[in-house]
């Protein structure tokens, strides 16, 4: 079974003084782990769990709740019991509770060890683990002749590792998480940082805009054909854990597939325009997106989600404005991806019905979130929307 560790990671200048010196007292006490020294700070594990997908989405969502979380390196110590020696971290009030409901979330399906389910909890940053009596003594000696390190820092990210690898790392900075392979891209840690610094700017972005007035009328409306516009997101076709995660009142993956698929063609005619906003298919198993775009009607302009893979039927867009009845609206799968300079409404998915920030519409916020389970699992019709906003 998969080992998982949840923990924050240093970057900058701590990081490397740091690595440098787990590597300076490896080398001088003739310790040789088993991997290379990575700087971080657990705030749980190891444990593991057979829920791994519960545990990204928890994890995430929990770290969205968070943003400028402080923590201080100050100085160093010991465990006495365990023959560790580390480097004391002083926590913000923010990044204790973080900690605290991880713990508290995760223990349902996870198996913590005991130290992580307790309030009270050491930080600290290992240096050295694992130790016999006497090397211990002597590395606990030469850390004291050291000068106290002390730095002020800056949460950017935290990792899911799954076998001493990263699975999936929140970045607080940009508010996203990341794979793997992203969490590795130094062009994506560079735009972090110089968020951080106030320096970054958007680059602009073209993004297409389509006036759907014109293909409302036009032909169809020659042919005596009404020609109606419809929006849904986040259908998750095949996820089966989606139906626990956000109660869908489904008994089965195949009632939820039959369903949706039914509602979906039930609704919308051949000639219809249908705005989807992402997630079409997710699970292991899953099918592909073009499996079930060949299964739908509708002509379907495609928002990429999170979930979503490239498609040879459609094009997939990553943001699209759209005119409708004199009304400017910007299409986007997650509303963390709207642009700061955007002031109008925002038609948005991806929340599901799991934060009641995120409702079918916020006026203040200027933010539709047409997720199936607030629109009964069927596309909505756009002109129903605009009863509610206009």
């Amino acid at each position: 079974m998969a080992h998982y560790l949840i923990e924050l990671r240093f970057f900058g200048k701590a990081k490397g003084e740091i690595k440098n010196l787990i590597r300076e007292v490896n080398r001088r006490f003739h310790i040789r782990p088993k991997n290379r020294p990575v700087p971080h700070v657990s705030l749980a594990g190891p444990f593991s769990t057979r829920d791994e997908r519960k545990l990204v989405n928890d994890f995430k969502g929990l770290c969205e709740r968070y943003n400028n979380i402080k923590f201080e390196v100050d100085g160093y110590g010991t465990f006495e019991d365990n023959k560790v020696v580390y480097i004391k971290i002083n926590p913000s009030k923010e990044l204790e509770e973080l900690r605290w409901q991880i713990s508290n979330k995760i223990k349902q399906y996870c198996r913590l060890k005991p130290h992580d389910l307790e309030k009270e909890f050491y930080f600290h940053a290992t240096i050295a683990m694992k130790l016999r009596e006497d090397k211990f003594n002597l590395i606990k000696r030469y850390i004291a002749s050291k000068p106290n390190p002390h730095y002020k820092h800056t949460l950017l990210r935290a990792a899911i590792i799954r076998n001493q690898k990263i699975l999936y790392e929140y970045d607080f900075i940009q508010r996203r998480l990341f794979n793997r392979w992203e969490a590795k891209n130094t062009d994506i840690l560079n735009k972090t940082f110089m968020m951080l610094e106030g320096k970054y700017k958007e680059p602009d972005e073209n993004i297409v805009e389509i006036d759907l007035d014109k293909e409302v009328g036009g032909i169809f409306n020659r042919l005596f054909k009404k020609r109606r516009v419809f929006l849904i997101s986040d259908p998750h076709f095949d996820h089966a854990n989606i139906i626990r995660y956000c109660n869908r009142p489904f008994s089965s993956t195949s009632e939820m597939n039959e369903t949706m698929l039914n509602n979906w063609n039930n609704t919308i005619k051949k000639e219809d325009i249908v705005l989807f906003l992402g997630d079409m298919a997710y699970g292991r198993g899953s099918r592909k997106t073009d499996h079930w775009l060949t299964k739908l009607n509708g002509k379907i302009y495609f928002i990429k989600g999170n979930h979503d893979e490239t498609s040879n039927l459609t094009t997939i867009y990553n943001k699209l404005i759209v005119n409708y009845k004199g009304n400017k609206f910007l299409l986007v799968h997650s509303p963390q991806d709207v642009p700061k300079t955007w002031d109008g409404w925002a038609i948005c998915g991806h929340h599901h019905n799991n934060k009641p920030e995120f409702p079918l519409v916020n006026k203040k916020a200027k933010r539709i979130n047409v997720s199936v389970e607030l629109i009964d699992y069927k596309p909505i019709l756009f002109d129903e929307l605009l009863e509610k906003v206009v």
